[in-house]
């Protein structure tokens, strides 16, 4: 893009203002000026105006901020790559694959001195406006490979380095082999330079494809699992660790079963949604130790965990709160959700996306009550009540 930032600004500027009177996209890339709407820069320039509106709810500065409407989707969250750049505060750092600038903005706020690497032209581009809008003058921007001897040798000696690398979209399966850059290629090439790295990977990928000693930690942002960031080196606190953000909620330790529920559950007892960085990290059973209340627990899939009390339970590692309303076999449920007074039934358990809608109204068809439950199956049924909300702690 021949633009600098000051015409960048200006130019995005001019778009937001007349996305906001109604004018049609291709009318305002007819606006836009010499190029012709079909010319690439202008059609970026259209992107960055538009994706601002969902930028501020990523990052504080979002709406000044620059990003494509791809770039926002793949860029960390504030919030996350804050806990990151806090990991890897110190004198320097590097983001040798740093997109269009999400984790360097954070990365500035924690380092005296950042350095950051990109391969893709666009990208690199994006991420230098967004380090002139802040002003970040202790950032240094690198076009370029970072598994070039050239580019490594610009990282300065004794730098903690970061990698989010790019990963394939709507794979089955998560490997190290679909990463680029592969995170032991960046060990290869950066560990007589590196005394700790942290590399960003897809939080369901197995942990037996890690062939190099680490620290996982897993992140869930607003109850939902977001992040699996592997720590090596200084960086490491332990084998496995778990994150909940924004709450704030941590715990470090060895991942461990649960122990197997030998209680019934109970109609009228609470029941908490366990955090998905807790049950995915094997750490759920320390964090249900260190309460020293009598919680039940249960999984029903690999991405699902309930808890039972029969007294409510405050604690940073629970999402949604319910009473339990009955539990029952498959045949029984239609019967159990009329006795119940059930209206709507949010589903709680895995179904394929298509079919979501045809069986909810399958259930609810013949239901005329006022309540709103949740289903959640297991080897029984459970029909669960919310209550108060969602625990944010």
């Amino acid at each position: 893009m021949e633009m600098g930032y000051e015409g960048v600004r200006a130019a995005v500027s001019r778009i937001e203002g007349w996305k906001r009177s109604g004018i049609t996209d291709r009318n305002v890339l007819e606006r836009i000026g010499p190029r012709t709407p079909d010319d690439p820069a202008s059609r970026v320039l259209l992107d960055i105006a538009k994706t601002r509106k969902r930028s501020g709810g990523k990052y504080s500065d979002g709406k000044r901020l620059f990003f494509t409407a791809e770039g926002l989707r793949w860029g960390t969250p504030e919030v996350a790559a804050e806990h990151c750049a806090s990991r890897l505060s110190g004198p320097s750092a590097a983001d040798v694959t740093c997109g269009q600038g999400g984790q360097v903005l954070s990365l500035a706020r924690h380092c005296d001195r950042v350095l950051a690497v990109e391969i893709d032209p666009l990208n690199a581009f994006i991420a230098s406006l967004n380090i002139e809008e802040l002003s970040l003058d202790n950032v240094s921007l690198v076009r370029g490979d970072c598994m070039d001897p050239g580019i490594a040798g610009k990282v300065e000696p004794g730098s903690y380095v970061f990698s989010d690398p790019a990963r394939p979209q709507g794979a089955l399966e998560r490997s190290l082999d679909d990463i680029v850059p592969d995170p032991r290629r960046i060990l290869s090439v950066y560990s007589d330079i590196s005394p700790g790295f942290c590399f960003e990977v897809p939080p369901y990928m197995s942990l037996d494809q890690v062939e190099f000693p680490c620290e996982a930690e897993y992140l869930s942002l607003d109850r939902r699992l977001n992040r699996l960031n592997l720590y090596t080196g200084d960086l490491m606190k332990g084998a496995v660790s778990a994150v909940v953000l924004p709450g704030g909620y941590s715990i470090t330790g060895v991942s461990r079963q649960l122990p197997l529920m030998e209680e019934k559950i109970v109609s009228g007892e609470y029941a908490y949604e366990a955090d998905p960085a807790l049950v995915r990290s094997g750490l759920l059973r320390d964090a249900l130790e260190e309460t020293g209340m009598d919680i039940k627990a249960l999984c029903l899939d690999g991405r699902r965990c309930l808890l039972f009390s029969r007294e409510p339970i405050e604690a940073g590692f629970l999402g949604m709160a319910y009473k339990v309303v009955s539990i029952c076999s498959e045949d029984a449920l239609s019967r159990e959700l009329k006795d119940a007074g059930a209206g709507k039934v949010t589903l709680r358990y895995n179904v394929d996306p298509s079919e979501y809608w045809e069986r909810r109204l399958e259930l609810e068809s013949g239901l005329n009550g006022d309540k709103k439950v949740h289903l959640f199956k297991g080897e029984q049924c459970l029909i669960l009540e919310p209550f108060g909300g969602r625990i944010t702690r």
